[in-house]
């Protein structure tokens, strides 16, 4: 069946169930427009959605959370989730991706992240991207055709970082002009003004993760004086309009204890954030340091208090990069899951590897995911068997290096060659000391069992070799493969 025909049957089936629950915010209709849409796509979407399906007829705490998010969102917002990011890019997306997949012979990604700006009004302690002004930035013709391009393989979820993504002056006309499509945008929050809440609430097509390191302590002395204050205007500007927003947090050694309390997850529960994103702090970029990366211990610690967080119901989600690298499969990078295109053009595997061989400037997309240098990488996801030391920088920094060596790939900022020679020696000991925890957590606390690492799937030939005509053995969950 053609795409517009399958596109037209999912819209169907699930148009009339939508508008019910924007009305409704019913967790059984979500249940309905999960177990509608799983018949329609393929794995491992399929199981993905039907496991949700299941959950929403159990009540499970995480479905109730999405509802209880619903209910206090404007009814475009609502829209914007359902149509652009569970009806396009998941039940929709997923068998135009397996389709080009086939046409290129070429694993593709669910996802892009794109940087159309370095400038930023603030000044970070430890930010990789750097004061670099209005010096690199995208034009909004390019951020178009690369987000047409995504749309012609499938992709319709776009992460648009930086920078600071409202910094770059055609961001809402691009939110505008992709109504289609679905976009996160992470942002320090201090330019989100009363119009732009308004007009965001209208689009519904946008969540803004704002960044928070703590409380007014932590968040002022990494960000700025009076930082905090603007973040909590932000948040409440984007509440009142029923804007869904979240938390993005970066773990360093120095907040650990903040982010170890009940009292700051109380505080975000209170605040009407949605969801949470939690970044280790990584020593990459403009001057990287090994200062503020947390140890090993911490690390250990800070997943046991994220894992229960996220099966608690609390937030809509919880995701612990890069703890929860076993709901991934291991590393998204280098259009495995996801890619990075950066402000200069240039792709980098992810936005902490900031090494690159190609610029979207002088390739299309699908060539660049076809790439020697990104065919390497998927081939080699997952770098471990351990699920738990995902990350090639700080898991398995020798598979980093080699991969930047081997293909010439170009630093993107000054100071970004320190990560794989002068930092080298500390990434190796960071790596072996996690790996000890890490053992632990997949060995003896049984995650081995639950989520064992999937080999091959992200390349083309393997995938066709192993799973051609064995679609059930790419569920996500292993109650779907029978």
């Amino acid at each position: 069946m053609a795409v517009g025909g399958i596109k037209g049957m999912i819209y169907r089936q699930a148009g009339k169930l939508v508008g019910s629950f924007v009305r409704n915010a019913e967790v059984e209709t979500l249940g309905k427009i999960f177990g509608t849409l799983s018949m329609f796509t393929k794995e491992p979407a399929k199981s993905g959605l039907r496991k949700l399906a299941d959950l929403a007829k159990e009540r499970h705490p995480m479905v109730m959370s999405w509802v209880n998010v619903f209910k206090k969102a404007s009814p475009r917002c609502v829209e914007g989730v359902i149509n652009n990011l569970i009806i396009n890019e998941f039940a929709l997306g997923e068998p135009i991706r397996q389709e080009k997949m086939h046409e290129y012979k070429t694993v593709l990604p669910k996802l892009l992240v794109l940087s159309p700006t370095y400038a930023c009004n603030l000044n970070c302690v430890g930010c990789y991207a750097g004061l670099y002004g209005r010096k690199y930035e995208l034009s909004h013709d390019e951020v178009r055709d690369i987000l047409k391009q995504a749309n012609d393989l499938g992709i319709y979820f776009f992460i648009i970082t930086g920078g600071e993504p409202f910094f770059w002056p055609h961001l809402m006309d691009i939110f505008e002009e992709f109504k289609d499509s679905y976009f996160l945008v992470y942002s320090n929050g201090t330019l989100i003004k009363e119009e732009t809440a308004k007009k965001l609430a209208e689009l519904g097509n946008v969540t803004v993760s704002i960044s928070v390191e703590g409380f007014e302590t932590d968040t002022d002395w990494r960000r700025g004086r009076g930082i905090f204050k603007r973040v909590l205007e932000a948040w409440e500007r984007l509440r009142r309009h029923g804007v869904i927003f979240g938390a993005s947090v970066t773990a360093t050694r120095m907040n650990h204890d903040t982010i170890m309390k009940d009292e700051f997850w109380d505080f975000l529960e209170e605040q009407g954030v949605s969801y949470v994103w939690v970044y280790q702090f990584m020593p990459v970029g403009m001057n990287p340091t090994m200062d503020l990366v947390p140890t090993p211990q911490q690390r250990y610690e800070r997943f046991h208090k994220l894992e229960q967080l996220r099966l608690s119901g609390r937030f809509a989600f919880v995701a612990d990069f890069w703890n929860h690298g076993f709901l991934t499969n291991g590393c998204l990078a280098a259009g495995a899951k996801y890619l990075h295109i950066n402000a200069k053009g240039y792709v980098e595997p992810c936005v902490f590897q900031q090494f690159a061989v190609d610029s979207i400037r002088e390739k299309k997309l699908i060539d660049i995911l076809r790439s020697p240098f990104f065919e390497a990488y998927k081939r080699m996801i997952p770098y471990s068997d351990n699920l738990f030391r995902p990350c090639p920088i700080i898991d398995n920094p020798k598979v980093f290096r080699a991969m930047v060596r081997a293909f010439n790939a170009k630093p993107q900022h000054e100071g970004s060659e320190r990560v794989i020679t002068d930092l080298a020696p500390e990434l190796d000991k960071l790596a072996a000391e996690w790996k000890k925890y890490a053992d632990k957590l997949w060995y003896e606390e049984g995650y081995s069992e639950i989520y064992p690492a999937n080999r091959g799937v992200y390349s083309y030939e393997v995938r066709m070799r192993r799973y051609a005509d064995k679609e059930k053995l790419l569920a996500v969950d292993k109650r779907y493969r029978d």
